[in-house]
């Protein structure tokens, strides 16, 4: 019960100060807020030539790539409310419709967008350019690649907003992507086609019906701000694939995170034209083939690359959706353990200091060893902590020898709020006694050598019985040690080693 209270006092003390062991684990904001940007101005975006299908649809399943219109493309963006914390990690958000239909506000990615916020992240679901054209494979790849530049000048909002008016207080070296359907195809390529030679040559010069198409431009040429670049760091899909899977290079690239259905019948869980359950509909329609998250997985397999894959048989193609006004419940934790556990989590850290000490000496210092640590909450039990810091890893404090109970404990947190690993010492404190040797060579450093159970401290009488054969004990190099007197007996001799020290400080 102790422990569940040291908890819930140290929830509450998150709550006050702004730090939280609950952030990227629990939903601990109430609210969000929502706001809306222009992220992209004056792209141009093909126009549709309307046949029979499109007629029939509504789609813009022909679009002229020579034939173009400038638009601007906005973002709707989510944070939590009341939120302290100057840095925070953030989520572009893509949704699906095939690059012919949906937009930014499609319910379940303003789900996922609010959930995630919640968490603590800061989300945007963001517009892409729309239109296709379904009878030429070529022609087909410049809606992704489209897609992929609209998703970068996202991000370079972000970065252009973090060097200069700071609105959105994103870390911008935590941004991650992800979307469903044709949002994880752009996620999935934002990733991995990562630079102009590895974009296909139909989004170079091309031609269509008998005219010159012009070049859609490197990868951060469309959209404001583009002397940043327009990469993410990590990535989930939805029911995605990628166009060619040697654009996953090497076992370093950045490892996906995927969700995929077998009963897919849109997007191929293995490899195959997309939109096969209704293709054989449309005369003269060409796709190119995909590739799905079963061979992703595979060619992850071969090159050593971390992946995460979350099969299944029954969910079909809206593979996150638990009907028309619900996400699965398994989404939204799969989603933030993988960026926490990848990204964010801090590295592993320990906690050091004297844990046996003498009631003569009660003042002692206690150091987190960390790396990326920015935040310490130190708690005491037992003690004061002289002019507390909460952003020193290193903690000064004055033990009360009566109290019934003595431990030192952190939680440390990263700059975007990530909490470390919980850290806790319990202390042991001794009046003047005696520490008696176990017999036999061995370690000084040896706890199971010593009567007491640990190794002679400043207030201890030291006693080495006899032997009746010549045994060394070994004092390394690594060994500081404070001790009241020493006593040796015959046939015992203290190999002491350099740099070793051994200081008796009684009379």
């Amino acid at each position: 019960m102790r422990i569940l209270l040291l908890y819930f006092f140290m929830f509450l003390l998150g709550n006050v100060l702004g730090q939280n062991p609950l952030r990227y684990d629990q939903k601990i904001f109430p609210n969000v807020t929502e706001s809306i940007e222009i992220f992209s101005t004056g792209v141009p975006k093909p126009v549709n030539a309307f046949d029979f299908y499109s007629f029939i649809t509504g789609y813009p399943l022909n679009v002229k790539e020579y034939n173009t219109q400038q638009v601007n493309l906005y973002m709707d963006i989510f944070e939590p409310q009341g939120d302290t914390i100057s840095k925070r990690p953030l989520v572009i958000l893509c949704f699906g419709g095939g690059f012919l239909s949906g937009n930014r506000k499609y319910w379940s990615i303003r789900l996922i967008a609010t959930a995630l916020a919640r968490m603590g992240y800061v989300t945007a679901s963001i517009d892409y350019r729309l239109g296709m054209n379904i009878y030429d494979k070529d022609l087909g790849a410049r809606s992704v690649y489209r897609g992929v530049q609209d998703s970068r000048s996202a991000i370079r909002f972000f970065k252009a907003d973090a060097s200069a008016l700071n609105k959105y207080k994103i870390d911008t070296s935590n941004i991650f992507i992800g979307g469903h359907s044709s949002g994880a195809f752009i996620s999935l390529h934002n990733i991995f086609l990562d630079n102009d030679i590895e974009r296909p040559n139909s989004t170079r010069n091309w031609m269509q019906d008998g005219r010159e198409i012009p070049d859609l431009g490197c990868l951060d040429c469309v959209g404001d701000n583009k002397t940043f670049n327009g990469k993410a760091k990590g990535v989930f899909s939805l029911a995605g694939a990628i166009g060619f899977l040697n654009l996953i290079e090497n076992g370093e690239e950045t490892p996906p995170e995927m969700f995929h259905s077998i009963d897919d019948g849109t997007v191929p869980y293995n490899s195959g034209e997309p939109f096969s359950n209704i293709s054989d509909l449309v005369i003269g329609s060409d796709l190119p083939i995909v590739h799905g998250s079963l061979p992703i997985s595979l060619r992850c397999d071969t090159l050593s690359a971390d992946y995460q894959f979350y099969k299944y048989t029954n969910r079909g193609h809206d593979v996150h959706e638990n009907g028309d006004s619900a996400l699965h419940s398994d989404i939204i934790p799969s989603i933030n353990g993988w960026f926490f556990e990848n990204y964010l989590k801090p590295e592993s850290t320990s906690l050091s200091g004297a844990i046996d000490i003498c009631t003569d000496n009660l003042h002692h210092e206690f150091t987190l060893n960390h790396n990326g640590i920015s935040y310490f909450d130190w708690q005491i039990t037992g003690g004061t902590i002289n002019n507390l810091d909460k952003n020193s890893n290193k903690v000064n404090l004055l033990w009360d020898e009566n109290a019934s109970i003595h431990e030192i404990s952190v939680f440390p947190y990263s700059c975007i709020g990530a909490p470390g690993i919980y850290q806790k010492l319990g202390v042991n404190i001794y009046s003047e006694g005696n520490n008696t040797w176990l017999g036999g060579p061995g370690s000084w450093n040896n706890l199971s050598k010593w009567s007491n159970g640990h190794l002679p401290i400043s207030c201890e009488n030291v006693t080495i019985p006899s032997e009746n054969s010549e045994i060394e004990i070994l004092v390394d190099a690594s060994t500081i040690s404070k001790i009241r007197s020493l006593e040796i007996g015959q046939n015992v001799r203290l190999v002491i080693e350099q740099l070793a020290e051994i200081d008796i400080i009684g009379n």
